[in-house]
């Protein structure tokens, strides 16, 4: 019987979400004579834990059969759901290489806008059946319903007939989480634009820059290193309440304002950084653990970001209410980045914003200065987003009166 793993972003119209899953599970079940053998597999962002697929979601990623995709324009740009769905093309992949078939098992259902339109990865994988039709729009509005159940009935006939004939073979092991690319950034020619864009969803991009040492980088700095790891984006100051890398933060705001986004921690190519980010029309956020003013080569950088970078540019300096050698340290801290940052802290500057003492607080701060360099983007540069929905030449026409 089927066994669908189900990837979506629990905030995306989450009431709606589920009941869409619920009428689907029992369309399924009325089509197979009441069995009732169907697995479905729902975790949202409990699949990760400290950077980790936890064991279950690990098991059901390795065993689905069906792999359901719930495509908002966020699920697009979440980091955990272009994982997910990379780790069962893998399996997909290797089911093609051992049996020389190809089961449409994955699934992607339009949640808003007009549809999914251009290339999906894993395309010969992947069923048409709900991609052509707003699936949110369907499933709240009544006077929708009858193509609502007549949708239900397609979906529910396709997954069984996929689980029954041809279920994709398990996995013997599964990628590490972090090992696992996230396959909405690495599709064909196209690596550097994010799947959602080319499913008719529209994007802006943010790079963000943590200028975080590594722990044996900071060892000389400072006494509490359990803030630091191996890489500097590593760098997780709201530990224990939040134990997740900051960037692992920055990434999922950027997604809740409709944002595409990357990390990178390179200080050493901070002018290559700048240059890249400007060629590409991308807005760049530094994200700036306040200890590296001690570290000669974040000297240099940040030096550096202060003359070049655009006053698009965001800064972020968390100082957590956790981090008690922090704390006591801030004045000495700041008041060295300040004159680092001579060109940025000489006046009120929006894009600058030192202290959020807490994960909420450095989500608050972060989200505002990203709307605000969306705002000055729209006012100096050339805009180059496409309207959502479908394509030019689709769109409805309205008679003259």
């Amino acid at each position: 019987m089927a066994s669908i793993f189900l990837s979506y972003r629990p905030d995306d119209d989450g009431a709606y979400a589920e009941a869409f899953l619920g009428e689907l599970c029992d369309a399924i079940r009325l089509l197979s004579g009441g069995d009732t053998s169907l697995t479905v597999f729902t975790f949202g962002d409990d699949a990760v834990v400290d950077g980790e697929w936890t064991r279950p979601a690990a098991q059901a990623l390795a065993e689905c059969t069906v792999f359901l995709a719930i495509c908002s324009q966020r699920y697009f740009l979440t980091e955990r759901c272009g994982r997910e769905w990379s780790a069962f093309q893998d399996r997909l992949h290797h089911h093609e290489t051992i049996t020389g078939r190809r089961p449409k098992a994955v699934v992607p259902v339009a949640w808003g806008d007009n549809g999914l339109y251009g290339d999906l990865p894993a395309g010969e994988f992947t069923t048409d059946v709900a991609r052509r039709a707003d699936v949110r729009a369907l499933v709240r509005l009544t006077s929708n319903r009858s193509r609502y159940r007549d949708l239900l009935g397609r979906l529910a006939r396709h997954i069984v007939e996929v689980s029954r004939t041809d279920p994709v073979r398990p996995a013997v092991t599964l990628l590490p989480y972090a090992a696992t690319p996230n396959v909405f950034r690495t599709v064909g020619d196209h690596a550097a634009r994010p799947a959602g864009a080319r499913a008719g969803f529209p994007s802006q991009s943010v790079r963000f820059v943590v200028a975080a040492g590594r722990r044996d980088e900071m060892a000389p700095v400072r006494e509490d290193l359990d803030f630091y790891g191996p890489r500097r984006a590593d760098w997780r100051p709201y530990r224990p309440l939040r134990p997740e890398a900051l960037a692992t933060q920055a990434q999922a705001v950027a997604a809740d304002h409709l944002f595409d986004s990357d990390v990178i921690d390179d200080i050493e190519d901070i002018v290559g950084v700048l240059e890249r980010a400007d060629a590409d029309d991308e807005l760049l956020v530094m994200l700036i653990d306040a200890w590296v003013v001690r570290i000669a080569a974040h000297r240099e950088a940040l030096a550096e970001v202060d003359r070049r970078a655009d006053p698009a540019t965001g800064f972020v300096v968390p100082i957590s209410a956790t981090d008690p050698e922090t704390s006591q340290a801030r004045e000495q801290l700041t008041e060295a980045l300040s004159r680092l940052l001579a060109l940025r802290s000489a006046r009120c500057n929006p894009m600058l914003r030192i202290g959020p003492d807490s994960a909420e607080e450095f989500e608050q701060e972060l989200g505002g200065i990203l709307e605000a360099s969306r705002n000055l983007t729209f006012r100096s540069a050339d805009v180059r987003r496409v309207a959502p929905g479908a394509p030019a030449g689709s769109r409805p026409l309205l008679d003259a009166p």
